[in-house]
């Protein structure tokens, strides 16, 4: 078994053989477009939009102070800001990051609101927060977040969007899946609530799909993931698979993009049901690929008020959701075209995602 915090992307590739008979080798390279080492896997991680300071537009007096917005490199390589943008929902409100700001990989980047002419920081709401090379803080005062509700946009040096979200704020308290995360003046930075990433999935070209679903309103804590977030991605790591003679796959190898003969973290071994382990839970996926028909086998199913699933198309549509009642669900997706497949699977406070390729 791999593990999902290390392989998940890349075990979700794998397939149960009808037989291994008359093996006749042949290999076959897969790298997981999401997944090449080239590309930068920044998203929002957070929107802290309604400070617990002052926010009253008046004359002379400090206002949006103590509004940030958090990224996440959640990719292996140093990404470059240079040429990159964060931009509001106002005409004006773009944000330039400065000239070599560089992102670690799992590191965290803070676009923080600054009033004109104030010495206001972060530090001042929030006890302990130091910013160091993994943790940069920059301010602003292009963008001002908006308390009843403002689309939220970073693009790259090429003007692709890596990440998008809307939050609602004060307004459409009746939407569907709105997010909204206010709190009172003058409470502590530390009890304050914002909205914060739960997990993400990236389409093709490393951009983080939109759904507000993958977001939820929680305490903050800058710098930090929230505590059911998923690495969406493991970027760099390809997969090499070997056939039998009737076109079954039997063996996998995981190996680095680019790397040098002599391959890194590498393991092969025989092809079975994908499967992955969620503190008592286990979740097993078979087969996958499929001709449209499979099944999940999720052990020792408990609490199925929370329990539930989503299938998704690589652009982001929902196909299929449903609450999980059952240690087993079948699926048949026979009437969708053949490809890849997202499936977003939510066991309480667990989320386990993968990707279902149909043939």
């Amino acid at each position: 078994m791999i593990h999902f915090s290390c392989f998940s992307f890349v075990s979700n590739l794998m397939a149960k053989p009808k037989n291994t008979k008359g093996r006749m080798i042949l290999t076959g390279f897969l790298f997981i477009s999401c997944m090449i080492q080239a590309k930068d896997f920044v998203l929002i991680n957070k929107i802290m939009y309604d400070s617990p300071l002052n926010e009253q537009i008046a004359m002379g007096d400090p206002y949006s102070n103590g509004e940030f917005v958090e990224l996440y490199n959640a990719g292996v390589n140093d990404v470059n800001l240079t040429g990159w943008t964060m931009r509001g929902g106002g005409i004006s409100e773009i944000y330039n990051f400065p000239t070599n700001t560089i992102m670690k990989p799992k590191s965290f980047l803070i676009v923080a609101y600054q009033y004109n002419n104030t010495s206001f920081t972060l530090a001042q709401l929030y006890t302990g927060l130091v910013a160091n090379t993994n943790n940069q803080i920059l301010y602003q005062r292009k963008i001002i977040l908006s308390n009843s509700g403002e689309k939220l946009y970073i693009r790259d040096n090429n003007g692709a969007t890596k990440d998008s979200i809307y939050y609602d704020g004060t307004s459409s308290k009746t939407k569907p899946n709105r997010l909204s995360a206010d709190n009172a003046d003058d409470i502590s930075g530390n009890s304050c609530v914002c909205l914060q990433r739960k997990t993400a999935v990236f389409d093709n070209d490393a951009s983080a799909i939109t759904n507000n679903l993958d977001w939820c309103t929680a305490i903050v804590n800058p710098f930090q993931l929230y505590s059911s977030f998923i690495p969406p991605a493991l970027p760099g790591l390809g997969v090499q698979y070997t056939y039998d003679s009737d076109g079954n796959l039997y063996k996998r190898k995981i190996f680095e993009v680019g790397a040098p003969q002599g391959v890194k973290h590498q393991t092969t071994d025989s092809i079975k049901p994908i499967e992955d382990q969620l503190e008592e839970q286990k979740i097993i996926i078979y087969p996958n690929p499929t001709n449209g028909i499979f099944s999940i086998e999720i052990s020792q199913l408990n609490d199925l008020d929370n329990n539930y699933y989503q299938l998704y198309s690589t652009t982001g549509t929902i196909l299929r959701q449903s609450n999980i009642q059952n240690e087993i669900i079948d699926f048949n997706i026979t009437s969708y075209p053949s490809g890849t497949y997202l499936l977003n699977i939510y066991l309480g406070k667990n989320v386990s995602l993968w990707k279902v390729i149909k043939k």
